[in-house]
């Protein structure tokens, strides 16, 4: 199925989603009726190295960062589930492609994909490298991905590898599908002083190029900011609302 007819296919709720949004929308949309209101979400599949997900029939978002940046907490914040994806205290936890399904109040279903967390290097080479080729494989060739969540932890900001990674996507072009988007996800914020948050998500925006949302898995800042892009990409837009902040 291509992704013109995916999106028709798309309950209404979604589809009616072309509009740009502005700023000052922003208040009449987080309080309409379900947008942000997550009903259920499950695990669907995983894949390792040498398999496959199962193939695409929603619009797709995929999370990627370096481990230990909090990306587990921010999909389970997203999907208001507290251990629906496992969290752990030691690094490179994930080690597959972990899919999951969200259904909003209003009706609107999306996938979200986890995938491995790059730059921990306490993994044999072959298994790295195995790594590599997954996720590369799927952010290259996956027909309904719409967006990248970039999840980076606030006090570090943007290392090489998220470098790499944003080139990579940026080379990935592929004429079956629309240009995959970026946002990033600033995550930690509740970690540095309120009076400081603004500055730092703007440096982030800055070294990245890429819009971002500061988010907190702890108080759910920037959980709606987060729904907000990533439901105007899924509608068609070509990028989510301007950066986003304390």
């Amino acid at each position: 199925m291509s992704l013109r007819h995916l999106q028709e296919a798309l309950p209404s709720g979604a589809r009616a989603l072309t509009r740009p949004i502005l700023p000052d929308d922003r208040r009449a949309f987080a309080t309409a009726d379900g947008a942000f209101r997550i009903v259920s979400a499950e695990f669907l599949a995983g894949a390792g190295p040498g398999c496959a997900l199962p193939g695409p029939t929603q619009i797709e978002f995929a999370f990627a960062g370096r481990s230990n940046v909090g990306k587990s907490s921010l999909i389970n914040t997203l999907l208001s589930r507290k251990s629906l994806v496992r969290t752990s205290s030691t690094p490179g936890s994930t080690r597959q492609l972990n899919l999951y399904e969200a259904r909003a109040a209003d009706g609107t279903v999306y996938h979200l994909v986890d995938l491995p967390g790059y730059g921990f290097t306490r993994r044999s080479k072959a298994e790295q490298s195995a790594w590599v080729r997954l996720i590369e494989g799927y952010l290259e060739h996956r027909a309904t991905l719409a967006a990248v969540v970039m999840v980076v932890d606030v006090r570090r900001g943007i290392e090489d590898d998220d470098r790499e990674l944003t080139t990579f996507i940026g080379r990935s072009k592929n004429d079956s599908r629309r240009p995959v988007q970026i946002v990033v996800a600033a995550t930690k914020l509740d970690k540095i002083p309120r009076s400081s948050r603004k500055m730092a998500v703007a440096q982030i925006a800055k070294a990245s190029g890429a819009p971002v949302v500061g988010f907190s898995s702890e108080t759910g800042e920037g959980r709606d900011d987060l729904w907000r892009a990533l439901r105007r990409l899924a509608s068609g837009a070509l990028s989510p609302l301007r950066p986003t902040g304390p």
